[in-house]
């Protein structure tokens, strides 16, 4: 299959791009092939996209807006390519696009640009024309995965497991040396433990997220406790969380969790990484802030997520979010997460708004009875 035959095609125009039969040619063959065409107006934006005149909203300021066709769009964009670079990823990949051919001359800034947003999120980038005759492949994407069979199928999944590490598990971590019941974080352990065993076993794509906290990564969104009066809890964990005038700082050595170079930050026993298998080192809630995952996971052409971590309503909650919003299909695995007890409610709250909202919620049982089945051809799943 060459290039011009593929579906997943955007021709991006710049300015006033050059008017001839090659031009005309090629927008009639896009329109044939259900390919995107997006022809961009640089616009004068002496302090970048988000300001005066070309901020989104005034008027002739920078968007994307759909043209006459299905398929064709136009958009006002800074010279350096700023905007579409923050903006694009979305329309692309609700339209099934893989390839970008830069059709017209640039500002060297927003050609560098607009490569460098296609390379981070697993887009081909060619400036020039595409060539007829090269042959060149371009892989398929894939669609939106909707059942439950294909979701959990090796080509198609990952297994995410999240901050099983020996401060939110272990008796001896920060936690456990709470005082708090954790039979629902033990349970969670156990059963993510047979989870993986069998992922391991049928090929499926295995990525370990751990936090690392402390004072080199903090910031007003990082994880750090602060005291509270009142409350179930007796900490609440960022700082916009907290009155800052009506409480008073933890030492030092009371606030952090998970600190780089602790036993507490390393993985709980059962649940390591074994080699091929990746590992993501996050330093807020979730795991796709900062820490390349998206990019891992469209690297390897996966399109949906098996959750299983702790907390239940913290950070795997904000990823399952997160995920969603960036195009992923989503199991989460309901006996594979948990909470303190006391906090169970939270629990069962996010596990139906989850799964009213963003995803499937599951037993393991359910997702391991699914890997046991033979595969369609009657052989046995084997690694990618």
């Amino acid at each position: 299959m060459n290039v011009l035959t593929a579906a997943e095609v955007c021709l991006l125009f710049v300015g006033d791009a050059e008017k001839n039969s090659q031009t005309a040619a090629l927008r009639h063959t896009a329109r044939l092939r259900n390919w995107l065409v997006l022809d961009v107006n640089l616009i004068h934006a002496e302090h970048g996209p988000w300001f005066g005149g070309a901020m989104p909203g005034s008027t002739n300021g920078c968007g994307i807006f759909a043209g006459g066709e299905a398929k064709e769009f136009f958009a006002r964009c800074d010279a350096e390519g700023i905007y579409l670079a923050a903006t694009l990823d979305q329309l692309l990949s609700a339209n099934g696009v893989r390839s970008i051919f830069l059709m017209s001359e640039a500002p060297n800034l927003f050609v560098d640009n607009i490569r460098s947003f296609a390379h981070a999120h697993g887009f081909e980038f060619r400036a020039g024309l595409p060539d007829v005759a090269s042959g060149t492949t371009v892989e398929s994407s894939r669609s939106l995965v909707r059942d439950f069979a294909a979701r959990l199928s090796p080509e198609n999944a990952v297994l995410l497991l999240i901050d099983f590490q020996n401060d939110f598990c272990a008796a001896k971590g920060v936690t456990g040396r709470t005082g708090a019941s954790m039979r629902m974080i033990d349970a969670a352990v156990r059963g993510t433990r047979e989870l993986l065993r069998s992922a391991r076993e049928n090929g499926v794509f295995v990525v370990h997220v751990r936090a690392e906290y402390g004072k080199s990564w903090r910031s007003p969104s990082s994880p750090y406790r602060f005291p509270v009066e009142g409350r179930r809890e007796p900490a609440v964990w960022t700082a916009s969380a907290c009155d800052m005038s009506a409480n008073r700082w933890f030492e030092e050595d009371e606030t952090e969790v998970c600190r780089t170079g602790t036993w507490g930050a390393e993985f709980v026993e059962g649940l390591r990484p074994e080699p091929g298998e990746a590992v993501i080192t996050k330093h807020r809630f979730g795991a796709f802030a900062g820490t390349g995952l998206d990019q891992l996971l469209r690297a390897r052409s996966l399109s949906s997520l098996i959750v299983a971590g702790v907390t239940t309503n913290c950070c795997v909650e904000t990823t399952a979010r997160e995920a969603v919003m960036r195009e992923f299909s989503l199991i989460v695995v309901e006996d594979c997460v948990g909470v303190k007890d006391h906090l169970a409610d939270l629990h069962r709250a996010t596990l139906e708004a989850l799964g009213t909202y963003f995803g499937l919620v599951r037993p393991a049982s359910d997702i391991i009875a699914e890997w046991a089945r033979p595969s369609l051809d009657g052989g046995k799943r084997s690694e990618r």
